[in-house]
């Protein structure tokens, strides 16, 4: 049986831990933008589109779940350059996505119930990180299907979510 929540996991995070969790958010998405990309902030990336989206998920957030498949694409076809060239970049077309995901995750991130996002962290997001950092293990995303298997669409859906 599932012990109950407490008044604390009812509530929102707290304001300190939600600013440290923006700031990181931020400033990793920072690094992206400059060129600055490596393994780690790949994972710190993936971790805010996973997270932002099983928040969602959760019965928390509107965003079409769209901007989470093709984020998670996009992330895909980074890690495939990162093999073949080292070079840990996004595609500037990809910027205004990402800038939608962040947005999605501050929203959540401030009004979500705290059990919400602690009940999608550890265990979820650890199975999600492996099996993308070991496909061999037959691992496989769960939102998108393989690089460029996604078409990109000439509307600008990414406005909506400004």
């Amino acid at each position: 049986m599932r012990k109950p929540l407490t008044k604390a996991m009812l509530l929102p995070m707290p304001e300190n831990a939600a600013r440290e969790i923006f700031l990181v958010n931020h400033l990793t998405f920072a690094a992206w933008q400059r060129g600055a990309g490596s393994a780690y902030l790949f994972n710190e990336l993936i971790r805010v589109i996973y997270l932002a989206y099983y928040v969602q998920d959760a019965g928390f957030g509107d965003a079409d779940l769209i901007i989470y498949a093709r984020a998670e694409a996009a992330m895909e076809c980074v890690l495939q350059r990162a093999e073949r060239s080292r070079a840990w970049t996004l595609d500037a077309h990809d910027i205004p996505l990402f800038e939608a995901v962040l947005r999605q995750s501050d929203r959540r991130l401030a009004n979500a119930p705290r059990h919400v996002h602690l009940g999608a962290r550890p265990a979820r997001l650890f199975r999600v990180q492996r099996a993308i950092l070991s496909p061999a293990r037959g691992g496989h995303r769960p939102l998108s299907r393989p690089c460029g298997c996604l078409p990109r669409q000439e509307t600008n859906f990414y406005r909506t979510y400004q």
